[in-house]
């Protein structure tokens, strides 16, 4: 049966008291357990927030071999509500890296994404499904932003709500891939696209367009609002596969997209897709970016950061401490101070870690958030700002799949 999770002093508590050379401003960290609205079988969960603060987490849950449900709750200050259902089908495509995602307006889910297998096509063949929620609680518009008609992968989506009826949203689009092997690169022809869409509540898909004619085939993407549109971030390819990161900006008015450019020429050169994309917040004209590479055998998590609204972006630092495995992300809060998570792999496990940006430029010393298997199982961990704290989702592997919540206050 499924809690509602209660988030006040009485929870279980796990303290950590950090102590670092790094520096010894860092005050202790506690951090708090939550009681998760959700089942054992669940996992890849994904946060959002919007201007009214209300959090949301949509998740996958199985029910059985090859059934599963799509499912979100809403966290209200100190409860999470009860979890709704959006759809329980075995059509899913489940993916460790590509999952479902949720977006909200003004306190109110809006849309949410799911991905949908190709009947009669191959392992990687299925399509974007973007559902929108109506006045009576139900999700009853389902509209695929692409009309390709290929059976190729289309996913990895990333989702904006400039307003409660219609969302902006891009997706890695495999319709060049056609007839090529899954793991096969070599032909720029045949190469993986980045393409968006304006997609409205009932039904209308404009705006289709092309963002990059070559991106990586499997990282996922990320998605903010600024001023008078988006900026989108992703990891960029060319044809001596330097798979670096990019950002483009989408223009509301005109419903254009900028051209492409480099966040940061690492010069990763890597002959396939390593499935680990960038993460990008924004506060007024601040961009962070966040992201992992291994350019020169050495990997490394990099925050680059903008104070022209994306146009150009600092030398980035480097965030991690010795042995990352990437899967960022990243989120300002309101005071302008960051907070970057990543997975780092140290004794055999997949440890979760959390770094904090001050306003002034301090980078204080990494803190354990949680620990889960460092193999793909455990999918990506992910943030967000609630009123006053953050709030964190994972994938636990062990003893049971599930996911995880934990809470980490700005003021103790």
């Amino acid at each position: 049966m499924i809690q509602s999770g209660t988030l006040s002093l009485c929870l279980l508590a796990l303290l950590f008291l950090s102590t670092s050379c790094e520096s010894d401003k860092q005050r202790p960290t506690v951090i708090y357990t939550m009681g998760d609205p959700v089942e054992s079988g669940s996992r890849y969960s994904y946060l959002t927030s919007d201007e009214s603060d209300r959090v949301f987490m949509s998740w996958l849950l199985s029910i059985e071999e090859e059934l599963y449900a799509i499912q979100f709750a809403s966290f209200e200050g100190v409860n999470w509500n009860e979890p709704e259902t959006v759809i329980v089908s075995s059509d899913l495509f489940v993916n460790w890296a590509d999952f479902p995602s949720i977006v909200s307006r003004e306190g109110e889910p809006v849309a949410i994404h799911w991905l949908k297998k190709i009947e009669g096509g191959g392992p990687y063949a299925y399509d974007v499904q973007v559902a929108f929620r109506s006045e009576n609680g139900r999700w009853e518009t389902i509209v695929t932003p692409h009309e390709d008609g290929t059976e190729t992968e289309h996913g990895f989506v990333s989702m904006v709500a400039p307003g409660r009826d219609r969302v902006l949203a891009i997706w890695l689009d495999g319709r060049n891939t056609e007839g090529r092997a899954h793991d096969e690169y070599g032909d720029p022809g045949m190469a993986m696209t980045l393409r968006s869409a304006e997609i409205s509540q009932d039904g209308t898909v404009s705006a289709r367009r092309e963002v990059d004619g070559m991106v990586c085939d499997c990282c996922p993407t990320d998605l903010v609002e600024v001023e008078g549109g988006a900026l989108a971030v992703y990891r960029n390819r060319t044809e001596d596969e330097i798979r670096d990161i990019a950002i483009a900006r989408y223009d509301y008015e005109t419903q254009q997209w900028s051209d492409p450019a480099m966040v940061h020429e690492d010069g990763w050169q890597i002959s396939g897709c390593p499935v680990n994309g960038p993460a990008v917040d924004a506060l007024g004209d601040r961009v962070a970016v966040a992201w992992f590479t291994e350019e020169g055998g050495d990997q490394r998590v990099l925050l680059a950061r903008s104070e022209d609204g994306g146009m150009q972006f600092e030398e980035p630092l480097r965030i991690d401490h010795g042995t990352p495995m990437g899967r960022v992300d990243v989120k300002y809060r309101e005071d302008g101070t960051l907070y970057l998570s990543w997975m780092e792999q140290e004794e055999g496990m997949g440890r979760i870690y959390l770094r904090e940006l001050t306003p002034e430029g301090e980078l204080l010393p990494p803190v354990r958030i949680g620990n889960t298997d460092q193999g793909r199982r455990s999918g990506f961990p992910k943030l967000v700002m609630s009123e006053n704290g953050i709030i964190f989702s994972w994938t636990q592997t062990d003893p049971v799949t599930r996911v995880r919540n934990a809470y980490y206050p700005f003021e103790l």
